[in-house]
């Protein structure tokens, strides 16, 4: 199966944290009840959104600004996750549309999966089949696998934009899942951000006054967390690099790890411990 590599990591990931994980290990939600389109948090006057703020605020005592940063670091590391342990597995990248995004309060805060999900590869993959890759500084036209005559076509400007693996992934996809050949996996994580994050950061900011970098600087990191388990920094680096805004220069080298530039507030609840990778040098721990 496309993501099977993924499936057991995000199996064992789960096992390791007790059964608490914020997205699906299959990533396709299952049949039970719960479920709220992830759209529907994102749709003014943010009602849901702002349910889920106000419960986590509970949760933590702590100001609305501080708990939808929390909120955020929460969401966004596990709408990331799977993208970037499917880059460093085997270079599948797999997306949850933001119009396929599915959500529900969980143990871990919140779990995300998708109703369908489309898996990004590389035109050497043997997943790729028939089809159509996108061509540097060319008209591209690319067809999600399972689709039957749709296709969708854009062009790329300068090499393969965010706006033409967008239009990529839009493709119509027949079942829980599909693929669609790339030339640059990184401009697809980017487009999936831009399509499946920015909605939620521009809505967390204008709800609850928390700054759009503080938002971004917790999906920087979420890229580059899970990866370390498998490598060194260098290679998130190098990702995160690739990706370019809104996530790069968010981070920064520290020993064998990383330092956040931004904070993602959760210092400024009574008693808690710093992060190790906060931005506030008095506050990291060892």
């Amino acid at each position: 199966m496309l993501l099977d590599a993924l499936s057991r990591h995000l199996e064992g990931l789960a096992a390791e944290r007790g059964g608490v994980l914020g997205v699906l290990p299959g990533l396709v939600a299952d049949d039970s009840p719960g479920w709220i389109p992830a759209a529907d948090l994102v749709r003014e006057p943010y009602e849901v959104l702002l349910a889920f703020v106000d419960e986590t605020a509970a949760r933590w005592n702590a100001p609305r600004h501080v708990a939808a940063a929390l909120l955020w670091k929460t969401y966004g590391y596990w709408h990331t996750m799977p993208m970037v342990l499917g880059w460093a597995l085997h270079r599948r990248v797999p997306v949850m549309r933001l119009e396929d995004t599915l959500v529900r309060p969980s143990a871990a805060g919140i779990t995300l999966a998708a109703s369908r999900v489309t898996v990004a590869v590389l035109p050497d993959d043997p997943a790729a089949g028939t089809v159509t890759g996108i061509p540097t500084g060319t008209t591209a036209t690319a067809t999600a696998v399972g689709a039957t005559t749709a296709t969708t076509t854009a062009t790329a400007v300068g090499g393969t934009t965010a706006g033409t693996v967008a239009a990529t992934l839009a493709a119509p996809v027949s079942g829980p899942s599909g693929t669609v050949v790339v030339e640059d996996l990184a401009a697809v994580i980017r487009a999936a951000m831009l399509d499946g994050q920015r909605p939620f950061v521009q809505a967390l900011s204008a709800v609850a006054r928390v700054g759009e970098r503080t938002l971004w600087g917790s999906t920087a990191e979420a890229v580059a967390h899970p990866l370390l388990a498998l490598g060194p920094y260098a290679e998130a680096a190098r990702l995160l690099e690739e990706i370019g805004p809104p996530v790069a220069g968010l981070l920064a080298p520290d020993g064998d790890g990383y330092r956040r530039r931004t904070c993602c507030l959760w210092i400024t609840l009574p008693d808690a411990d710093p992060c190790s990778t906060c931005c506030v040098p008095a506050a990291r721990t060892p």
